[in-house]
């Protein structure tokens, strides 16, 4: 058994219906502190034919202190080299770890995570 306790919180970001940006869903999101303190979200953004960017999005917090939801900023990164452009593959950011997961329907979730004193 792990010591590791993990709470599911709710729904932390979904597909925005009337933005083409996203139509394909927010999926996979890269986590990440930035020199701000806050916490900004990297979602990967399908648009019609599977055309993926990667998105920028502040974490917004309940008075509780846990993620409620996000303010979106733009996009980080699209395609723009020949074999981005020609879908084969995703584009992406280095790895970075913060406990948020993609869900079935196009929808980020986020949990908490109580780390034991000792690991």
């Amino acid at each position: 058994m792990s010591d590791f306790q993990v709470k599911r919180l709710g729904l932390m970001m979904e597909a925005e219906p009337s933005n083409s940006q996203e139509v394909g869903g927010v999926l996979n999101p890269d986590a990440a502190r930035g020199p701000d303190g806050k916490l900004y979200l990297f979602p990967r953004l399908v648009a019609e034919g599977n055309y993926s960017r990667i998105g920028i999005a502040r974490a917004l917090f309940n008075d509780y202190g846990d993620p409620c939801g996000v303010e979106r900023l733009g996009i980080a990164l699209e395609p723009e080299a020949d074999y981005e452009l020609q879908g084969n593959g995703d584009i992406g950011l280095p790895d970075r770890f913060e406990f948020y997961y993609g869900m079935a329907d196009s929808r980020i979730g986020v949990a908490s995570l109580t780390v034991p004193q000792r690991l």
